[in-house]
């Protein structure tokens, strides 16, 4: 053990040495090692050693550098939440939509390293089968551990496109200072470079691992589910890039591209020119590959949900009939309230079912702190808001229906914000911060909790959600209707994308009926009602509608469904290279002031700037032989 933990010090410096302002301080650990140290090449001699390094490229998704930059990334620039501590300004230039490059919240050096581990076990572990350094360690073996690293280092690598857009792409790993200068390279385009990642997974899916063996590591580490849900989201992603591609760049969209310079055109390795109908053919092709993906995901988990129901002697009817593998919440009111059994199945035992991949935390070894630090912490059994709060237009009480928020019988309300009678104002963010919940009454969840249970101050124990099946639901719907674009007439397709979206609001509002004039009528339940969906019931939500309409319905989803885990400004964005339009897109999804609607015209204004001591070791045009450029719109805010 003592050795595997000595090593771990070692290449930590050189992961860490990999890009930015770390390059300076490692170089002691590189080059001058203790007498009881081992070198690298006695390090990499059983799958054990294979299996530590493995570990420790999850692990540094549980530092709390990581999950707060998910977090701020990919929810803060939204409207989800608001400001609550005025004194923090670099949260308040962000919400502002003043980005500044000396903000160390755009450092991205704890994905490098999470991306350098991976390399290290891919690399490590081919040359282990070639040697046969460990002959107990077969190929077969081996398959599996190089699927999860392909996977995860694709992971980190979606985070920092969908945050940045064009970054370092890095697929050799650092372990020395030499190496580490030598890796100061330009940015590629973030279409490119997830494009490469789309093509190791297309081989990873095929050998990925089903079952590990217990459910924290089956939702923990990659499995051919979480591997093909990646996949569909890649696919998504690049297909919203690709769509009106040269009025945005008109650069590479595949590594293997070249510039022909006599034609003054882009081509691929085959010769064919990357025009508009190249890429617009393209965009459907990702598009139906996320379909395709999803539906594999989607299946495999009906299939055995399925199985479970044939297994329990004790399953009924309404659980045998859904359509899609939901948790069903029980209108059965306990005494004193109703519990809300699907939150605690999805987030206060963790976990679930209904779980593809969350990042575990135990609270003891792996510390979910971004929680506390960023949205609440419980004070003495009380809920304490803490940098930032849920907006308060989340809150929508007075309607049915509601276009954007919770409306009056979605009991994700009391899930996401803490609401008691009379507040209007303030409203802690409470997911995941509480263990259990009790409603007070169903049908208006006006009228509060009659309990909640929140894990204690000292635990920290929420894991953190990267994919459940609710997302995979949306993946798909979106896919869906970003395949089909404007297409209307009845397409059985297109109304699969409004049963994954309604079935999902379903679950989430029990209460809601069918019966027309009643107070609690929902035109959305028309056709899926108790789970099942079907589309010759009277009034089928989903006839005559078009993509266009499923994809605003889908987003307004995904916006109540995953407030509090890093992915609304994601949305915004791809829907934004989608149509090229950020104003348009903004405008749609987002309340904001005239101010920050006229910093956010560009499509580049969406994605971060490059931190600025990240520029100092690797920028282009400042003596050290960088060559990354700043974001052209932050650039203005470049400290000399």
């Amino acid at each position: 053990m003592k050795r595997n933990i000595i090593y771990k010090s070692v290449f930590a410096a050189g992961c860490l040495c990999l890009l930015g302002s770390s390059l300076q301080s490692c170089n002691d650990y590189l080059t001058v090692y203790p007498t009881d140290q081992i070198t690298e090449e006695q390090f990499w001699q059983d799958k054990t050693d294979l299996d530590n390094v493995r570990a420790a490229a999850y692990r540094k998704l549980t530092e709390s550098g990581t999950t707060a930059k998910i977090l701020m990334w990919g929810e803060f620039r939204s409207d989800n939440l608001v400001l609550n501590k005025m004194e923090e300004t670099s949260l308040m230039h962000l919400q502002n939509a003043v980005l500044m490059p000396t903000e160390s919240m755009f450092d991205w050096s704890n994905f490098y390293t999470g991306i350098n581990y991976c390399n290290m076990v891919i690399e490590r572990g081919e040359r282990m089968i070639q040697e046969q350094t460990d002959p107990s360690f077969s190929d077969g073996d081996w398959r599996p551990i190089k699927s999860e690293m392909q996977a995860l280092r694709a992971l980190y690598y979606f985070y920092l496109v969908r945050a940045f857009r064009d970054v370092p792409y890095v697929s050799k790993s650092v372990t020395t200072d030499k190496e580490a200068m030598e890796a100061r390279i330009a940015a590629t385009p973030g279409v490119a470079i997830i494009g490469d990642l789309i093509d190791s997974l297309e081989v990873a899916k095929n050998y990925a691992a089903t079952n590990f063996g217990s459910d924290n590591n089956n939702k923990g580490r990659f499995t051919k589910r979480s591997v093909r849900t990646l996949l569909a989201d890649l696919y998504l992603w690049r297909g919203c890039m690709l769509r009106n591609f040269q009025a945005k760049e008109g650069t590479i969209v595949n590594l293997t591209d070249v510039n022909d310079t006599i034609n003054n055109v882009i081509v691929t390795a085959d010769g064919t020119t990357v025009d508009k109908a190249y890429t617009d053919q393209l965009a459907r092709h990702c598009f139906k590959e996320a379909m395709d993906n999803s539906k594999w995901v989607l299946d495999d988990m009906i299939a055995e949900y399925k199985k479970d129901l044939e297994e329990n002697p004790f399953s009924n009817a309404l659980d045998r009939e859904k359509t899609y593998p939901l948790t069903r919440f029980s209108q059965m009111a306990n005494f004193g309230g109703t519990s809300d059994v699907v939150y605690s199945d999805i987030f206060g035992y963790k976990n679930s079912f209904e779980s593809i991949l969350e990042i575990q935390f135990d609270g003891s070894i792996n510390v979910n702190s971004t929680l506390s630090n960023y949205l609440s912490y419980l004070d003495n059994g009380t809920l304490k808001p803490n940098r930032m709060v849920v907006n308060s237009q989340m809150s929508n009480i007075n309607s049915v229906e509601a276009q954007k928020g919770f409306g009056k019988t979605d009991v994700r309300l009391l899930e996401t914000m803490l609401y008691t009678p009379g507040n209007t104002s303030l409203f802690p963010c409470i997911k995941n911060v509480a263990r259990s919940i009790m409603i007070e009454d169903i049908k208006d969840m006006g009228q509060g909790y009659s309990g909640v249970t929140y894990r204690s101050s000292s635990s920290q124990d929420a894991n953190w959600p990267i994919y459940r099946l609710s997302d995979l639901m949306l993946i798909r719907a979106e896919a869906i209707a970003r395949y089909y674009s404007a297409e209307t007439a009845n397409n059985a397709d297109i109304y699969e994308g409004f049963d994954l979206v309604n079935s999902l609001f379903a679950r989430y509002n029990p209460a809601l009926n069918t019966t027309d004039g009643d107070e609690l009528y929902s035109a959305r339940l028309c056709g899926v009602e108790n789970g099942k969906v079907d589309h010759s019931a009277n009034n089928y939500y989903g006839q005559n509608k078009n993509a266009g309409q499923l994809l605003q319905l889908l987003y307004r989803e995904r916006q109540r469904e995953f407030i509090g885990e890093g992915k609304f400004w994601f949305d915004l964005v791809r829907q934004a290279e989608a149509t090229n339009n950020p104003t348009e897109t903004l405008q749609t999804y987002m309340s904001m002031t005239s101010a920050v609607k006229n910093r956010l015209k560009q499509l580049y204004s969406l994605y971060n700037p490059i931190y600025s001591e990240e520029l100092k070791v690797n920028g282009a045009g400042n003596g050290s032989g960088g060559q990354l450029v700043q974001n052209p719109v932050w650039d203005r805010y470049t400290k000399n």
